[in-house]
């Protein structure tokens, strides 16, 4: 915080231009936006997500799958990691979580 405090004192010092003016004519006729009630949307935005509410599960899944002892790619050649990640894919499916 205390790096920031002499660009907060230049930005003190600075010269604004006027306000006035700025806005024109037919933006000043315009009607005062409607407000919303902010209850509901701090109520929503305590709610638990569905993606917090699987957080645990996916994580027990992914250890799961991460102990099932299938090995990674070792071969440059793409014909042969197809067959060897369509074998992993299989059995990475059979492992029972």
């Amino acid at each position: 915080m205390i790096r920031f405090l002499p660009f907060l004192m230049l930005s003190a010092c600075a010269e604004l231009p006027p306000v006035e003016g700025t806005i024109s004519a037919a933006a000043q006729r315009q009607p005062a936006p409607e407000l919303a009630p902010l209850d509901p949307l701090l109520a929503e935005g305590r709610r638990v997500s569905r993606a917090a509410a699987a957080e645990g599960d996916l994580r027990a899944r992914g250890a799961a799958l991460s102990q099932a002892g299938v090995a990674a790619p070792e071969t440059d050649d793409l014909a042969e990691r197809g067959r060897r990640l369509r074998e992993r894919a299989e059995r990475l499916r059979a492992v029972e979580i």
